[in-house]
């Protein structure tokens, strides 16, 4: 028998890997007979102008997979795998590997982050030894970052809170996956708002909630639809409602809280882009409202700082420590110790507020011009419906093309939409502009008006 595979030596697969993948698809197919026998070690170190430990290394994986057999003194031989049925097909498309979009306008501006004064601060914390970088860190999150997110909170969005209630991890959905754990014996039952954030329903499906959609109406959350569900957890974004960026007024905070204190219930309150606003200060959490200790505050450092840096936090009831504590030992921390505390050291010696202030300043041009460049580029055929905070924006616009067709194009043209309805010709969507070059505004909007029209 005869092997004849390519190989590319200036791949990083090593060639016995590369030799085993060959024959083991060779195999599969039926090229490679039951009972063949395949050439020896030697024989194919010759043939193959391959060392004899490459090919030894190749056969002893097919061996210790099944796909051949070594009978001493005799051979290598291919095992009969005729009873079983190789989709090629399929296993061709489990391995194909597909680059991700590099979208436009997604991640954060390239000029906001202070890189010198993150590397600064990086090696200060990696050179002191009261760090002990060589230590597993916090499960619940390092102290220090803890008490500085918790003075924060307190500070910059009017909430009362301490470093016990403060839970670090890599992301929302981490951070619900720990939450569920806690509530899961007493609730069973999530009420989210529609539209809303899809990501933090598929945490409570996966768990098995029942999942009760609210819907957002012209006069914003309607309480008495959640007051006639039997929901006993809601998930929600007041400050900032994502994805259509509404505001919920005070009176409806204080009708949300009174229905979580009467049905003994949980609000998740999602304070996603409620630093960023354009027009006033921002909107004081529904968290610092509280008085009966049932609101789960979410926040997140990806919007104001790096999406890379993966740092979120969550601050929970007084209540629901006890509990917390029976089960924080499940779970391993997700976040570098060492971001931690590089992190805590940025906002204790005063970088995070300088640095919100000026992503304030980045972030209204931005949002000035990408309103100016619409009226200018695109007229009546786009309406900027809503603007004012956060970092993206909820526009309409006059369009002949489906949903699908939109995406596709979307896509094609590396632009982040979420189309939140199509009706009468009309989609709304909500259009993130953060990592858009200021200067490249203009031809953004060209680009989108292909997209969209």
């Amino acid at each position: 028998m005869i092997i004849s595979p390519v190989f590319d030596k200036e791949s990083s697969k090593p060639l016995y890997i590369q030799l085993y993948e060959y024959i083991k698809s060779e195999i599969t197919s039926g090229l490679l007979k039951p009972d063949s026998k395949l050439p020896s070690i030697r024989e194919a170190s010759s043939t193959l102008n391959l060392s004899k430990t490459t090919i030894e290394n190749a056969y002893s994986q097919l061996v210790a997979e099944g796909y051949i057999d070594n009978y001493p003194k005799k051979g290598y031989f291919i095992c009969d795998l005729s009873e079983y049925n190789f989709d090629i097909k399929a296993a061709k498309n489990i391995v194909e590997y597909h680059d991700e979009i590099i979208y436009l306008n997604d991640g954060v501006d390239k000029e906001s982050f202070d890189i010198s004064t993150w590397k600064r601060l990086y090696n200060k914390v990696i050179s002191d030894p009261k760090t002990n970088i060589f230590n597993s860190c916090s499960t619940q999150g390092e102290k220090f970052l803890r008490e500085e997110i918790a003075n924060f909170v307190n500070t910059m969005r009017g909430g009362h809170t301490d470093s016990l209630q403060v839970i670090v991890g890599a992301g929302v959905q981490y951070l619900l996956g720990i939450l569920i754990g806690i509530i899961k014996e007493d609730y069973n039952t999530v009420a989210i708002e529609k539209p809303g954030f899809n990501k933090a329903e598929f945490v409570f499906e996966d768990h098995m909630f029942n999942i009760r959609h609210i819907e957002i109406t012209d006069d914003g959350f309607p309480i008495h639809e959640l007051r006639k569900s039997d929901a006993e957890v809601i998930y929600i974004s007041p400050s900032h409602q994502y994805p259509l960026g509404t505001i919920m007024p005070v009176n409806k905070r204080m009708e949300l809280l009174d229905w979580a204190y009467k049905k003994n219930g949980l609000i998740i309150e999602d304070d996603y882009d409620s630093m960023i606003r354009y027009g006033g200060m921002p909107i004081p959490s529904l968290q610092g409202l509280d008085k009966n200790d049932c609101v789960i505050y979410l926040g997140s450092f990806s919007k104001m700082l790096l999406p890379s840096l993966r740092i979120s936090f969550m601050v929970i009831p007084k209540k629901l420590l006890p509990k917390y504590n029976e089960i924080k030992d499940r779970y391993t921390q997700s976040t570098s110790k060492i971001d931690q505390i590089v992190l805590a050291n940025f906002m204790k010696d005063g970088y995070m507020v300088k640095h919100l202030r000026k992503i304030k300043r980045i972030y209204k041009k931005k949002n000035s011009s990408l309103i100016s460049n619409f009226k200018n580029l695109l007229g009546d055929k786009v309406e900027v419906i809503s603007s004012d905070s956060g970092l993206h924006i909820v526009c309409e616009a006059h369009t002949k093309k489906d949903e699908q067709h939109i995406i596709k194009d979307a896509q094609n043209s590396r632009i982040l939409i979420n189309i939140i309805r199509i009706k009468n010709n009309k989609v709304m969507f909500s259009l993130n502009y953060s990592g858009v070059d200021l200067n490249k505004i203009q031809e953004f909007t060209i680009l989108l008006g292909k997209v969209l029209l």
